[in-house]
């Protein structure tokens, strides 16, 4: 008796329960109706501002101490010329001295490299230290880009411009599809760029003249782009 009576009244609070979100659910239901996603574009070629050089030494000695002080001075000597040029912004890394094995697992030799990273947004000054630098260092790669509040302050601009866009394309497909109203659901912004990346590079030997021509560097386009994608949905009005 005590267990029908339990029953039953889980039964009941069930159909409350029913009766309770029925209508919450059918709403919901409805206002996923008449929704469209879609999505803009805005892009814009950029002359890139901003040029990085890597230069790095790489040396072989059967002396690690002495291979460790050969190479330090080289990026001593480097870092000192570097000052000479306020412009440019400058950062060590990938330093190591490590052990090389023969075939049979017996140390061979000692291999140590270097690199120091070059950032500017002055070319000139950036050929004119690079051309004194490649005396004794490698040149290892270049890359060009929008320098970073470049960037900012054209893809504010290219922002604006794709969201009126976006809102002319929702009143476009809105009145379109015989609706006078419509609300935005949700939307996204993204940003990317596509920067070629010219590569610079010329291999110097320990014994390299001092009169070297001034490399040529070509900054080059970069692509940035702003896409704004979202869900709209389109109200029926009475």
């Amino acid at each position: 008796m005590h267990y029908t009576k339990q029953a039953a009244l889980i039964q009941t609070l069930l159909i409350l329960l029913v009766f309770m979100f029925t209508p919450a659910l059918i709403a919901a239901e409805t206002n996923s109706y008449n929704r469209v996603s879609y999505q803009v574009t805005e892009q814009q070629e950029v002359t890139n501002d901003e040029i990085t050089v890597t230069v790095g030494v790489e040396r072989n000695n059967q002396d690690a101490p002495k291979l460790a002080n050969e190479i330090n001075q080289l990026i001593t000597s480097a870092n000192a010329t570097i000052k000479k040029f306020p412009s440019i912004k400058s950062s060590t890394s990938d330093y190591s001295i490590r052990p090389v094995y023969s075939r049979d697992q017996q140390l061979d030799h000692w291999r140590g490299v270097s690199s120091i990273t070059l950032k500017s947004q002055r070319i000139k000054d950036m050929e004119a230290l690079v051309q004194i630098l490649q005396k004794t260092l490698l040149v290892k790669s270049t890359r060009y880009n929008v320098s970073a509040e470049r960037k900012e302050e054209i893809e504010t601009g290219m922002i604006k411009d794709a969201l009126k866009k976006f809102n002319i394309r929702a009143k476009m497909i809105s009145k379109d599809m015989g609706f006078k109203k419509y609300r935005l659901v949700n939307i996204n912004i993204n940003n990317s760029s596509n920067t070629p990346r010219p590569i610079y590079a010329m291999a110097r030997s320990k014994t390299v003249s001092a009169d070297i021509t001034p490399p040529s560097f070509e900054s080059g386009q970069s692509i940035l782009k702003v896409t704004v994608s979202g869900t709209i949905e389109m109200e029926v009005t009475p």
